[in-house]
């Protein structure tokens, strides 16, 4: 019942909180728009040296470029240099790119706008050319990309960034790196400099997270709390019509304590193969309503907990039949 019911709300919250994420609660964005900034590519290494950053990459100044093959009239699609390690799924899906000199990725969208039939080929920038030998998608947040065509640093080391997009190892994260950010950054002018963070978004997801893991464990709390009623009133009645033998026990010399562990180690015996059964056929229920198996570590918890909840309620039930006089006991037919 408590996997059953609690697991599907689990599994709801954690559906909530990805979807939060989908709009990129862990995303910041620095950018120079005025270009004076003069970021150096050193940045990249600082900012992804950083215990709080999942990933960082650095684009340059877009150029417009058209398909070599078609020449004059081709319709222009913006290359970007990329710095930094690529993102990997799935934030970036790509072809192997050994990243030379020269050598570009064309986005998904990219490639039917510049009239290429396969991620092959060449295009023009003016005054050089670019080789393309593979292609990508881009999912949030970098969707944007999907209409460019991302090109590998030349070997001059005075390329300058226009941009630099960085994501959070958790939303919590977000404040702090939007403080450093701009110093990290190195830039010459930071008057240019311009943020746009999640934060906002990041403060709605922990709001959230917290309403909905609150209401789960009060739904755990509550479950767990009738059913050790439960157990407690089942265990009662056990004890109750089982009172003379408890009171032969008592007067062969069992002691008090003997009898309490008897009724406790009894339930407890009763409870492992309930939980073993329970949490089953929960898992089931849980994967059937939700698509997915409840996790792993909770499960464990919850037949811990139950465990545990039906140790505590054989306890009062236990006292009371140790206590009894054992002599009374046996002279009620």
């Amino acid at each position: 019942m408590i996997l059953g019911t609690t697991g599907q709300t689990i599994q709801a919250e954690a559906d909530v909180l990805d979807l939060i994420d989908e709009a990129g609660t862990r995303s910041i964005v620095l950018i120079d728009r005025t270009g004076a900034a003069a970021i150096p590519q050193s940045a990249i290494r600082r900012i992804a040296a950083l215990s709080t950053v999942e990933w960082v990459i650095g684009l340059g100044q877009a150029q417009d470029a058209t398909n070599s093959a078609i020449g004059s009239g081709a319709t222009r699609v913006a290359v970007r240099v990329i710095h930094g390690d690529l993102p990997g799924p799935p934030v970036l899906q790509h072809t192997p790119w050994h990243r030379q000199p020269g050598t570009a990725l064309v986005g998904s969208e990219a490639s039917g706008m510049l009239g290429l039939s396969h991620p092959a080929g060449g295009v023009d920038i003016d005054p050089w050319q670019l080789a393309v030998v593979g292609s990508f998608v881009a999912n949030e947040p970098l969707t944007f990309l999907n209409q460019s065509i991302l090109a590998a640093p030349s070997e001059k080391s005075d390329e300058q960034i226009r941009s630099i997009y960085v994501v959070a190892r958790t939303p919590q994260d977000v404040a702090g790196l939007t403080d450093v950010l701009p110093e990290l950054a190195g830039a010459v002018d930071r008057s240019g400099l311009a943020l746009e963070t999640s934060e906002a978004l990041a403060a709605v997801r922990t709001a959230v997270a917290g309403e909905l893991g609150r209401y789960g464990r009060n739904l755990v709390s509550l479950v767990l709390g009738v059913g050790l009623l439960l157990v407690g009133l089942n265990v009662y009645g056990a004890v109750t019509s089982k009172r003379r033998d408890f009171g032969r026990r008592r007067a062969l010399g069992a002691s008090r304590a003997d009898i309490v562990q008897l009724v406790a180690l009894q339930t407890v015996s009763v409870a492992l193969v309930g939980a073993a059964a329970g949490l089953g056929i929960g898992a089931a229920l849980v994967w059937r309503w939700t698509g997915d198996a409840p996790e792993t570590g909770f499960t464990v918890a919850v037949g811990v907990l139950a465990v545990l909840a039906a140790l505590a309620a054989s306890l009062p039930p236990a006292i009371v039949a140790a206590f009894r006089d054992p002599v009374r006991v046996l002279r009620v037919p």
